[in-house]
Formats: C-alpha cells, structure tokens, sequence
C-alpha cells in the first residue's frame, strides 16, 4: 500500500491545533468479578449479566457483528469478552482472526496486552459509557456505538521531548523530559454516517508517564463519551483548503440531542465533494517535506478527528488532547447521497488520480470484476491510522479516585447516580505532548479484512 510520507501536512494541522485549543459505574453493591480467564475460548456464563454493547454482537444488528459466509460465527466471535466495572459482560479487543484460522473480516487495532499498563488496566471495556448512560437515565435517548468502531492504540517508553508541542511532523531536537506508556481505546467509524452529526465517542484513556528529572510518576485513567468538535456537523479538512476547519457542515440532530460541544478543537474534519472536486481539476497544494507543490489525490481523502478534553475542580487539573488521523476512510459526506453518504471506492472509475484508486482499477483490469466498498481488495477500509495521544497533564492535590459523568464532566470525590470512576496521579507543572504511532492495521492481507471496519 502506498501513502506519501504523512504527511507533512500534520505541520499545519498541528500548528492550526494549537491555535485553535488556545472507571466504573459506581454505587455497585459487590466488586465486580475478577477479569476473564477464558477471553477467546468460551463464552460467559448464563447467569452473566450483559451490556447492551455485547447484547448487539451475538445477535443480527446494524451495530453488531454480522459475519459472512466464510468469516468466523458470531459465537466464536462472541467468546472475546471481558467484565466491565459494573459486573456485566462487554466485548472487548479480539485479533483480527481466531486461532481456528477464520477470519472476523474487521480489527480493533493494537493487542492490549503488548501493552506495559495492561497488567493494571486489563482489556478495555467496548461500550462501557453508553451502558452507564442508558442505566441511569432509561428514559432518555441513548448512544450505542457500533461494535467495529472500537480501535485500541498501545505505546510502550515513548519519549516525549522538551518543548515538542506537536506543531511539526517531527519532534524537535531537545532532551528527554519524561517516557511514557499510553494503552487507549477510541471509537471511530469512518464507514457509516454516524459522524456527521454524532460528536460524542468512546474514550477509555490509560497514561503513566516518568519524569526524567525528579523520578515522579504522572498517570491517568480515564472514560468517557468525549466531544470532538460541534454535535450535529463536521468541519472541512486540508483538501481543497486553504483553512483546516474552516468550513462547518451542519447537517441534522445529534444523539444524544445533549451531546457537549468541544470548542477548543477543531474537532471532526470529514471529506466531501469539494475535495474530490478538486482531484478532478487538478489543484495543488504545498507540502512541506517535499518543499513543492503536489497535486491532490486519493491520499487526501482522509479524516482528522481532534478533541480537547479538560477534568477539572479545585484539586485538580487533568487534560488531554489527542488527534486521531484516518488515511483511508471508506466513505466520504455527500449531501445528495442516500443517508449522505457515498464510497471513495466508487470514485476510482471516475479517473480520480491516486495511488489507491491505481490499485483498485488494476484490480478490475486484472479480473473484470468492480471492486465494492466493502470488498476485501478495496484499500479503503479505515485500516492506516495515526494516534497521537497529545497533549497531557495531570495536577492533582487531592483524592486519586475521582468521579464524573459519561461525558467527563462534574468530578467529584464521592459517587453520583451515573458517575464513571476516573484515576489521576501526579502533581507535575509540566504538560507533555506524546505522539503514539501510525500503523497500518490492513498489514497481513490474510486477515481478510473489509469495510466496514
């Protein structure tokens, strides 16, 4: 798979960043049970209480899992599960094929437990926050997130250098200020119309960080539906430009109708027809690596999802500020398209220049056949992302145990009817970018794996 060197372009997204920015359900009568022992192998107990999330796996939904002919059952893939904090039975990280050989025909990213933090964190609990929101207001209107959505990133001793601020495409030359491990979990579909109005997703957040000069350990664990950008729209992204963000698509009610808004990020950035405008006319755009200026192509049908998260009350200051990049998504925003949505497959037999459109016309040339959307041979399935968990602080006075809502609001020390229960320790002055990796997911073609993913 070919990508150009991403992209340069990340220098004035980070750039505009920074301009732009200027636990468990608590109240439970017994400790959960204890972790899993047969993650895989078999499936949870009858009398297991369930989540809605894997309630949607082992049975025939949108949000679910709904294998094909030769794809592992749903009651293999329903053997991957892991208790949450309330007791009941979650999907969690599975790899992309079981060792009976089939395949699942989606990933969830990194294996958690390549993690340093996995020993204390375990497996990240899929769709933990929207159980809490329907649990404590069962009259309201609820968020489920779809079950291939949920992407893990795990990062082992990465250095976070003084004075990196994440402005360029490479940290800058500077010493070691502290090393960090970072095990996350993020909801992101780039498959379904679900972003172009829903801005609340899935954030579980696990960072223990070293600090090189004094030995103290900063550390956060952290949950919750978290806003990126505006609910109900999305923001443009670099192609055709000029301005990252700039343009803002509102496009219908989000879901929940209460969803926050983040400000402070410029939050969802999603293609639409203007970029594939001009691929067709041939405009240009600078890239600073090359030092030229290159036409744009399929490479630039890629989403940028920033956040800009704040916990905070008179012991403590937490904050977060992560990017999460997709260079391949399967769809693109097409007002005029059923649900509003269209395939950047389809694209590739309207001479869309691009290297990913050159494999999927070759691929028809070869075979006669037209590669679908959700065709295994197709390079866009959401598979080659870049996590960066940026920016992080933690200063905390008091109790490390604190307690918020779904969305990461109204800490406090004692438990709430729907209070999440967060982890903060540290009380360093310094805020820390880290800058997690780009990995291309789609690595092993044995996989089988397809949007949607």
């Amino acid at each position: 798979m070919h990508v150009r060197p991403h992209r340069s372009r990340l220098l004035s997204i980070a750039a505009i960043t920074a301009l732009a920015v200027g636990g468990g359900v608590v109240g439970a009568s017994a400790a959960p049970p204890a972790d899993n022992p047969d993650w895989g192998r078999a499936l949870p107990p009858a009398s297991a209480p369930t989540s809605m999330a894997y309630d949607l796996i082992t049975k025939a939904d949108g949000n679910g899992y709904t294998p094909r002919g030769n794809e592992c059952s749903r009651e293999v893939h329903a053997r991957y599960w892991t208790y949450g904090p309330d007791g009941k039975v979650y999907p969690t990280w599975h790899p992309a094929r079981d060792p009976s050989g089939c395949s699942f025909g989606h990933e969830h990213g990194d294996d958690p437990r390549s993690s340093e933090l996995f020993s204390t964190v375990k497996w990240p609990t899929f769709g933990y926050t929207s159980e809490v929101m329907m649990t404590s207001k069962p009259g309201g209107v609820h968020r489920h997130e779809d079950h291939v959505g949920h992407k893990v990133l795990a990062v082992n001793n990465s250095n976070v250098i003084q004075g990196d601020n994440g402005f360029s495409f490479f940290p800058p030359n500077g010493p070691t200020i502290a090393v960090c491990d970072v095990l996350l979990k993020f909801h992101q579909g780039t498959h379904s119309p679900d972003a172009f109005t829903n801005n609340a997703h899935e954030l579980v957040y696990n960072n223990r960080c070293t600090h090189n000069s004094n030995g103290q350990v900063s550390e956060a664990r952290f949950t919750a539906l978290i806003p990126s950008g505006r609910p109900g729209g999305f923001g443009s992204t670099d192609c055709p430009g000029p301005n990252l963000g700039g343009k803002f698509t509102s496009v219908g009610q989000a879901v929940p109708p209460d969803s926050p808004s983040d400000t402070r990020s410029l939050g969802r950035l999603i293609t639409d027809p203007s970029c594939v405008q001009a691929i067709r006319e041939g405009k240009t755009h600078y890239e600073v690596i090359t030092g030229r200026e290159v036409p744009f192509d399929t490479n630039d049908l890629h989403e940028f999802w920033f956040s800009d998260v704040t916990v905070s009350n008179s012991q403590l200051s937490f904050t977060v500020a992560p990017l999460f990049y997709v260079l391949n998504p399967s769809r693109y925003y097409n007002a005029s398209a059923p649900d509003k949505l269209s395939r950047q497959v389809d694209l590739c037999y309207e001479g869309i220049r691009g290297a990913y459109c050159d494999q999927v016309r070759q691929i028809t040339q070869q075979t006669g056949q037209r590669v679908a959307w959700d065709d295994t041979r197709s390079p866009f399935k959401g598979t080659l992302r870049e996590f960066r968990p940026g920016t992080f602080s933690v200063r905390n006075s008091g109790p490390a145990k604190v307690y918020t809502d779904v969305y990461g609001r109204n800490p406090s020390t004692t438990p709430f009817t729907g209070s999440i229960e967060q982890y903060f320790s540290g009380n360093q002055n310094t805020q820390m970018y880290v800058r997690g990796a780009t990995r291309d997911y789609n690595a092993n073609p044995a996989d089988g794996i397809h949007a949607p993913n």
